[in-house]
């Protein structure tokens, strides 16, 4: 039998992801980091296969649009895959500090 949790993100996950999103529609362009991070994480042989299938969903959403407004609605979503996003901070690693840069 297994729980199903409802997990509550902490403050300063639901933050930083807010700032990446806000990041990604002030430089659309910053999305290259993010499918550098996505194309770095799915070379490694030790994943989670739950990191592993959201990099999977968020390479989708990359390929299937280019309008960074239904993508970061996308990572905002509070559906499975909006909620897998978010769960994994890393995959955004970068776009805060290089928005900051420019």
């Amino acid at each position: 039998m297994t729980r199903n949790k409802n997990r509550v993100s902490s403050q300063s996950s639901q933050e930083y992801i807010a700032q990446v999103v806000t990041s990604l529609q002030q430089d659309p362009a910053l999305l290259e980091i993010v499918k550098a991070n996505c194309d770095y994480y799915q070379q490694q042989q030790f994943l989670k296969k739950g990191l592993k299938r959201a990099i999977e969903h968020l390479e989708w959403v990359l390929a299937a649009d280019d309008d960074i407004t239904r993508i970061c609605q996308q990572i905002m979503a509070d559906d499975h895959i909006g909620t897998k996003f978010r769960q994994y901070p890393l995959l955004f690693k970068g776009v805060i500090l290089a928005s900051k840069n420019k």
